[in-house]
């Protein structure tokens, strides 16, 4: 091989080697920029995450402020007319940051642990009072029975109802606690209820302690409807809207004339428990940072005190409701 042939041999070997080095500089330096665009976006989020965090904090404690407000008095009426009702924004609190809240009165819905009674057996009037509701929202009355065997505290499933027998046979298996729910979302447990059923039922229960008694003055028709068993205010929201302007509808010494009977209206009371306040509140806050959008949902509670004023405590917070 003559000199001349060699040397344009290695120019082209020389020509290869620095194309595969500018592509491997090239792939490197895509990399490098990739991984610092990436760092500082997860830096950008976490700081809004916190900025937005202490905006949820900020609606906490003005929510505290206004239901201190307006359960100053002991066994003060609370109705949607009131301050605490009211939602707040979108208000932009910092340059960038919006914040809107709303508080939400649990003591309004069905409570789903007074489907069983102080021994975990079933409780016949609150069972008949959540068929009503579930059929009110377009739901098979059926349900109430395999929410009753999710949370009974024996494992003999209830006709329709189900047990341990066939929730363990699922894939991957589970079994019903058999013990009070802690948020309504565990409907989506029971098998075959799906995401179409609790879309429909879950503005109208939740999960609280037995006891907590329910609010008529924020309880929605349907709901009043499923205690009365009559068909009056499921479909006469404006109505019913009227009745509440600036004050709590309806009282508790005139809803017992909402009943045909009158003895079942002692039995609910009994059952259920009926007033006309509420300790137990829903806080949604949305912070929006940026182009960031952050949602927390906390558990409030307005507990008296001993000595002192009473105190809104915040009892749990989540990102999902």
């Amino acid at each position: 091989m003559s000199g001349r042939a060699i040397a344009r041999r290695q120019r082209g070997v020389a020509l290869i080697t620095a194309v595969v080095l500018v592509a491997l500089a090239t792939v490197v330096a895509a990399a490098i920029a990739f991984d610092t665009a990436l760092s500082a976006r997860r830096g950008g989020g976490a700081a809004a995450q916190d900025q937005a965090m202490l905006l949820a904090g900020a609606a906490e404690a003005l929510a505290a402020k206004v239901l201190n407000d307006a359960l100053k008095d002991p066994g003060a009426q609370l109705h949607p007319a009131q301050t605490w009702a009211q939602p707040i924004g979108p208000v932009e609190v910092l340059p960038g940051a919006l914040l809107q809240a709303q508080l939400v009165d649990l003591q309004g819905r069905f409570n789903l642990n007074s489907l069983v009674d102080a021994d975990g057996v079933r409780d016949e009037v609150a069972v008949g009072v959540f068929e009503r509701l579930l059929e009110g929202v377009g739901v098979e009355r059926d349900w109430a029975t395999a929410m009753v065997d999710w949370i009974d505290r024996d494992v003999n499933p209830g006709p329709g109802g189900a047990e341990d027998d066939l929730y363990s046979s699922e894939q991957p298996g589970y079994r019903p606690p058999n013990r009070p729910v802690t948020s309504p979302s565990e409907l989506l447990a029971l098998k075959g209820f799906g995401a179409e059923r609790y879309a429909k039922l879950a503005p109208y229960v939740t999960a609280l302690p037995r006891g907590a008694a329910l609010n008529l003055c924020t309880a929605p028709g349907v709901l009043l409807d499923a205690l009365t068993d009559e068909r009056q205010w499921a479909g006469a929201g404006d109505a019913l809207a009227r009745n509440r302007a600036g004050k709590c509808f309806p009282r508790l010494e005139d809803f017992r004339n909402f009943f045909s009977n009158p003895g079942q209206f002692q039995l609910i009371q009994n059952s259920l428990g009926i007033g006309q306040t509420s300790s137990h509140f829903q806080l949604r806050s949305l912070a929006a940072i940026g182009t960031s959008e952050f949602a927390l949902y906390s558990l409030l509670r307005h507990e008296g005190a001993a000595a002192g004023p009473p105190a809104v405590r915040v009892i749990s917070r989540g990102f999902t409701e």
